[in-house]
């Protein structure tokens, strides 16, 4: 399912055939259509069209073109609207508000007054923001990170056409980005360069209809139906499947707006052209950087776990094999600490002939207090160790591992072990600000002989 984040379904363009444009994007896969409100008025007509259409939800707020119309009694029917009597149960952002400079249709100084009382409202309807930006970025950062400094709210820089600069610095304060069908323009290599720095987990799909059509509609009215473009030439970008971004970014939407869309968890899941085994949620370290900190999700597969999938219940999920190059037990935990399952699972595999790969944390010897690595000989063509780090001293700060003081050093002698066993590994670390990076290079290569590879922080899969 794909989701179009903004919308305006209740703009005048869409009057003569409003209904075939929501049959059409149903038909197109869109799922869920967000009717973005730019002004009082247009708020009133989003809960309205929310109310008589299932797949339609709605903010309320106003665009800054009209900030010099907003005033306390357009607050105060805002919070009604917003409330469960008036239909509000399906109201679930502010926006779209912020700051215009481009045409200055308000006085700069009344748009930023109106846009703090905006974020207040977010705040006090504990909705996140939908934001608009044009030739106004340091003041909209400005008052962002001062709003922010007392309680943040979160919320997406909508049809995002900023530099990079501009861009880190949104992602820094946990905002979401979307683009528009924009990025399909012959002319728009520069924002799609853009777009490859955007993590696909803080990703969102609009595509701001009737405005902004795709290329090969240009020209003509935009409509939802046409998200499935905005979705292909994304997939391009970022090198990576079309039902990927269309799970990563469905999620994101349902995280940030609070859609109750039921995510089941995976226990097979892929990712490019690789199938991931998540067979554990427990591991025997706590880093603080891991994924499990803050998110149940990776690129939009659930990996937390009701209960621990029994062998036969993995393999059960192994269809389709032939379409990947490699099968990777690598879930929401430390796979050794099932090394039973492991190697049934790992056997079934290499029956079918596929390329097996395990990503660990090393503490194998430690968790089944025997040498493992010649156990796995035969069962995995590959394993992944993730060091991370060059010192005892700093593993045992950032990754905590539950073994204690020589953790560090018993993950060296196993990657030892491995390479003796004559099975193929890798050592990553991460790129964090407290990593030495040539010494851990130096450390892989020429003390333990391994393949090193470094990772980067916050990026996963």
């Amino acid at each position: 399912m794909l989701i179009d984040t903004h919308c305006h379904l209740d703009f005048k363009d869409f009057d003569a055939d409003r209904d075939l444009v929501i049959n059409r994007a149903a038909a197109a896969g869109v799922g869920i259509i967000i009717n973005v409100a730019s002004s009082l008025e247009g708020s009133r007509r989003a809960v309205e069209l929310a109310e008589r259409y299932n797949c339609i939800y709605a903010s309320v707020g106003a665009h800054p073109h009209e900030a010099g119309k907003v005033d306390k009694e357009t607050f105060s029917e805002l919070k009604k609207l917003a409330s469960p009597s008036a239909g509000g149960l399906k109201v679930v952002a502010v926006g779209e508000v912020g700051l215009d400079y481009y045409r200055d249709l308000s006085p700069r100084d009344t748009q930023k007054k109106v846009f703090r009382e905006f974020i207040l409202l977010a705040r006090e309807l504990g909705l996140p923001l939908i934001l608009h930006n044009r030739d106004a970025s340091e003041d909209m950062l400005s008052i962002l990170k001062s709003e922010f400094a007392k309680t943040p709210v979160r919320g997406v820089m909508h049809c995002f056409s900023q530099d990079t600069v501009f861009l880190k610095k949104c992602l820094d304060m946990g905002l979401y980005i979307s683009f528009t069908c924009n990025i399909t323009f012959k002319n728009a290599g520069n924002l799609r360069e853009v777009v490859k720095y955007v993590p696909t987990e803080r990703l969102l799909l609009e595509t701001d209809a009737p405005f902004l059509a795709p290329q090969v509609y240009r020209g003509k009215r935009n409509e939802p139906a046409y998200l499935k473009l905005l979705v292909k030439e994304l997939s391009r970008i970022h090198s990576v499947d079309i039902d990927t971004i269309a799970r990563t970014t469905t999620h994101n939407a349902n995280e940030l707006f609070s859609l109750g869309i039921e995510e089941d968890a995976r226990i097979a899941y892929q990712i490019r052209d690789s199938l991931y085994l998540n067979i554990t949620n427990r591991c025997t370290n706590d880093c603080c950087f891991c994924v499990r900190s803050f998110t149940d999700f990776v690129k939009g597969h659930n990996l937390k776990l009701g209960k621990e999938p029994s062998a036969g219940e993995v393999i059960s999920e192994l269809k389709g094999l032939e379409r990947y190059k490699e099968v990777v037990f690598c879930g929401y935990g430390e796979p050794t600490l099932r090394l039973d399952a492991l190697k049934e699972i790992a056997k079934f595999l290499k029956e079918k002939g596929k390329k097996v790969r395990l990503v660990t944390n090393g503490h194998g010897t430690l968790i089944n207090k025997r040498p493992i690595a010649r156990e796995l000989t035969g069962l995995v063509d590959k394993i992944s160790v993730s060091l991370n780090v060059d010192t005892e001293e700093k593993y045992n700060k950032i990754c905590k591992p539950q073994f204690g003081k020589g953790a560090f050093e018993d993950v060296k002698h196993f990657i030892v072990e491995c390479r003796a066993a004559g099975l193929d590994i890798e050592v990553t670390c991460l790129d964090l600000p407290e990593t030495d990076t040539e010494k851990c290079k130096f450390l892989v290569e020429q003390e333990l002989g391994a393949e090193f590879r470094l990772r980067k922080h916050n990026v996963v899969g």
